[in-house]
């Protein structure tokens, strides 16, 4: 990995991935759970897959490259995408995880983890994928190889590679303005002008006489 590339992993694996959504990540739709592991950051390498197949998936696990985060659509939902020894296959080589549009097994044996559908113990087979290292649709939002992902507890958020700097250099903004409006709140010293401003438009402010 580049060491610009690793520098940004390493500052954007800092935040949450709410504080990154609010920097200008873009948020992907509810639709995965977290497995193995409920956080991940790095740079998405991606396949589609066949129905039924993870061949793809297979192929960038060994070629998995520190950091990568390894996204997978298609394959469909009768069999398991990836289970124990394909998550150590790509932990060996250093991935920071996998995103998967469909299904896992070996929920307590996974090496990284594994962000999908939900769990189902039928293997697949590996004969055939349709692309690799290209856009892909993941919840319906476009992901490009090289794209920055971070998943943790509240979600999955992507920054494309042409918005890397610039979220980056919005986050301390958005730290910024929660922890004061933290401190406010625990001091009891919150300004809630504005809110009663706004509700008075619409109706009386339940405190008014």
């Amino acid at each position: 990995m580049h060491p610009e590339h690793e520098e940004l992993r390493q500052a954007f694996s800092g935040l949450a991935s709410t504080d990154v959504a609010d920097a200008g990540g873009i948020a992907l739709p509810p639709g995965l759970v977290a497995l193995g592991g409920q956080r991940l950051c790095g740079f998405a390498r991606t396949t589609a897959l066949a129905p039924g197949d993870n061949l793809g998936l297979l192929a960038l696990a060994v070629d998995a490259r520190p950091g990568d985060v390894l996204v997978a659509v298609g394959g469909g939902f009768g069999t398991a995408l990836v289970g124990e020894l394909l998550s150590l296959r790509a932990a060996r080589r250093g991935a920071a995880g996998f995103l998967i549009d469909g299904y896992a097994r070996d929920a307590g044996l996974l090496a990284l983890p594994v962000f999908a559908r939900g769990t189902q113990p039928r293997k697949p087979q590996r004969q055939d994928f349709v692309a690799l290292d290209q856009p892909v649709a993941l919840l319906g939002v476009e992901i490009c190889p090289g794209d920055l992902l971070l998943a943790d507890e509240d979600g999955i958020v992507l920054v494309p590679q042409a918005r890397m700097k610039a979220v980056l250099a919005e986050a301390p903004a958005v730290l910024k303005q929660n922890e004061a409006q933290r401190a406010e709140i625990v001091a009891g010293k919150e300004d809630l002008t504005w809110l009663r401003a706004e509700l008075r438009r619409r109706a009386p402010f339940p405190s008014d006489p």
